[in-house]
């Protein structure tokens, strides 16, 4: 799987930030939370379990920083709710 790197306020695959092969964004919504708001991968990179991966990466920075995580991204969400490891740091 390609390497998932970590730019502002997102995590991408690809060698430009800007120009990313998919990626995963989030805002921040207070001091101690934030809001993934978008899950983008391309269909010719689907069925290969980046978007998990991308929502993983989310979930290790929110804990890395004392963040807990909304999700206004149906994509997380979904991902979100339905891995038991990441309920710690999800705020619903």
């Amino acid at each position: 799987m390609a390497e998932i790197k970590q730019g502002t306020n997102k995590f991408y695959i690809g060698n430009d930030e800007n120009n990313p092969q998919a990626e995963i964004t989030f805002n921040k919504v207070d001091d101690k939370q934030i809001d993934i708001n978008h899950t983008g991968v391309p269909d010719e990179m689907g069925g290969q379990g980046i978007g998990s991966k991308l929502v993983e990466s989310v979930v290790e920075y929110a804990r890395e920083n004392d963040l807990s995580i909304v999700a206004s991204c149906p994509f997380a969400k979904n991902v979100i709710e339905k891995h038991l490891e990441y309920q710690d740091v999800y705020a619903g």
